[in-house]
């Protein structure tokens, strides 16, 4: 057959396979999009998800955003994302939508163009992170996930098209403190390649374009640690550790299962736990089980030192930063098989190398799609059992509180809130401007996390705080509490019971009402 025919036939094979990955990844997303949504409807947000989105709406400008996002821990991105939300509806309800959204697109584009097979896809589409964590709780690391996806995309064409691979990896800086970790390892690991590639190559494709987008890199680097770092008063996890600490050690390592057999326990509190923790011989195995992890990671990168560094340096680098200073969630610790999954991605696009032992290699290679195949699998019981349990439980009660208040048209009186972080969940959903919060002697909607309000209020101070706000307003005000009020002062001061809401999955956003008489 010439040579003409089997080039036409190799493209129209082409072609066909890239029509019917697109159908796949639009049947795949849609299918996503209908199981997370479901989810979603049923799913209470709680104070961290509140909170971003009380940040944004009341927030006069972007100044005064960045002004309050110093004791966040976070840069602005998301933040600024919500802020034209904030102006179309003061419902919180359209922040899930949008994250949705977010979640549903980093879903196409990984069914679209990512390496991997289609049950693989399948199961990263509804695995914990991506269905659950990513998805479900409207939160800055959605965003990440698709910027990470964006980039793997883009990596194939960084030297033809390396201003967008910058302007990606810039945003991605400031989306989470953890994203931060992976775009500076990035950065390093292109930069050395570069270099290599510079001592090696005589001539390189779009030189000045390389500079421009590094330069993108290098300012969205800097510009997301200024914004990290914190005011003197801040009050929220403030300690650092850097001495030795053997057992403190041993948990850090042990998060790498979290982040790559992320099962969380069938039970109302769920949300954080590990399922396999509760075993012996898991126990027994665990701390040498993420040391074979972490090794079969080098060896199977090893012929790509670019992928290699990624790796390396970002999973170091996470690892570092939640011993010294926050160990952490399973959100945080999910960037942990991000990163995995990042380096894998575009190994087959990194420059190879020829070692003498590349059997070892080889063999990792060979091993890769059963191994990460069953890794997924852990991770779709793992969301299907924090989707069920969402489902079954409240999450928070903070959206069922508001609504009893608003039933009782009682969202206009004034209202003394203890401890803060619980009652802004409530907030939110009212819709409200502000109540004065006890922890902190202030009026606000959002937390602020300074040491102004690290310790907590005494009931007692609590009650003087409500008597004083009635007297300034000759008004009935209302007391909301996450914990139960003692009968003899209930009695003392002629507090009205009103309903409590209790059994929620974040334990501490269940909520006692109580009245206080005008004076």
């Amino acid at each position: 057959m010439p040579m003409f025919f089997r080039d036409s036939d190799t493209l129209r094979r082409a072609a066909a396979l890239y029509r019917n990955d697109a159908h796949y990844a639009l049947a795949l997303v849609t299918l996503f999009l209908a199981v997370s949504g479901f989810i979603a409807m049923h799913h209470e947000m709680w104070r961290d998800e509140i909170q971003a989105w009380l940040l944004a709406r009341d927030s006069a400008s972007i100044f005064q955003l960045f002004a309050h996002l110093k004791y966040e821990g976070h840069p602005g991105l998301w933040h600024l994302c919500l802020m034209p939300l904030t102006r179309i509806t003061a419902s919180p309800i359209i922040m899930q939508v949008f994250h949705l959204s977010i979640a549903g697109a980093t879903v196409y584009l990984f069914a679209r163009y990512s390496p991997f097979n289609r049950l693989q896809k399948f199961l990263f589409g509804f695995g914990y992170f991506a269905l659950y964590e990513y998805a479900i709780l409207a939160r800055n690391y959605a965003l990440g996930l698709l910027l990470i996806t964006i980039f793997c995309i883009l990596f194939k064409k960084r030297y033809e098209r390396p201003i967008w691979g910058g302007v990606t990896l810039f945003f991605l800086a400031h989306t989470s403190v953890h994203a931060l970790i992976l775009t500076i390892s990035i950065s390093f690991a292109l930069m050395c390649e570069y270099l290599y590639r510079r001592r090696n190559e005589t001539c390189l494709e779009n030189s000045r374009g390389t500079w421009i987008g590094g330069a993108l890199i290098s300012i969205g680097i800097l510009t997301a640690i200024l914004q990290l770092k914190p005011p003197p008063d801040t009050g929220f996890a403030v300690a650092w550790k850097f001495e030795y600490d053997a057992a403190h050690l041993n948990k850090v390592i042990n998060l790498i299962t979290h982040a790559y057999f992320p099962l969380p326990k069938a039970v109302m509190g769920f949300w954080n736990s590990h399922q396999l923790e509760t075993y012996a011989l898991f126990q027994a195995v665990q701390t040498p089980l993420c040391c074979l992890i972490i090794l079969c990671g080098i060896l199977l990168l090893l012929k790509r030192p670019t992928a290699l560094l990624i790796y390396l340096i970002a999973t170091l680098g996470l690892l570092t930063f939640f011993y010294v200073k926050y160990l952490g969630s399973m959100r945080h610790h999910g960037f942990l098989f991000l990163t995995f999954i990042l380096a894998i991605w575009i190994y087959r696009d990194c420059p190879e190398i020829n070692l003498p032992f590349n059997r070892f290699a080889e063999a990792a290679s060979r091993l890769l799609v059963p191994v990460f195949t069953v890794i997924l699998i852990f991770h779709v019981i793992g969301g299907i059992t924090a989707a069920r349990m969402d489902i079954r439980h409240v999450f928070s009660y903070g959206k069922q509180t508001a609504a009893y208040i608003q039933a009782q048209g009682m969202q206009e009186i004034p209202m003394v809130g203890e401890s803060d972080f619980a009652v802004s969940t409530i907030v939110g959903y009212l819709q409200k401007k502000q109540i004065y919060y006890a922890r902190g002697s202030r009026f606000g909607s959002f937390v602020r996390w300074d040491n102004a309000r690290n310790h907590a209020v005494a009931d007692a101070r609590v009650i003087e705080a409500a008597k004083t706000l009635s007297t300034e307003t000759s008004q009935d005000v209302l007391i909301i509490l996450n914990r139960a009020l003692d009968t003899e002062l209930r009695e003392q001061h002629r507090l009205t019971t009103l309903v409590q809401f209790t059994g929620s999955i974040v334990g501490d956003e269940g909520f006692y009402l109580y009245l206080m008489p005008g004076l």
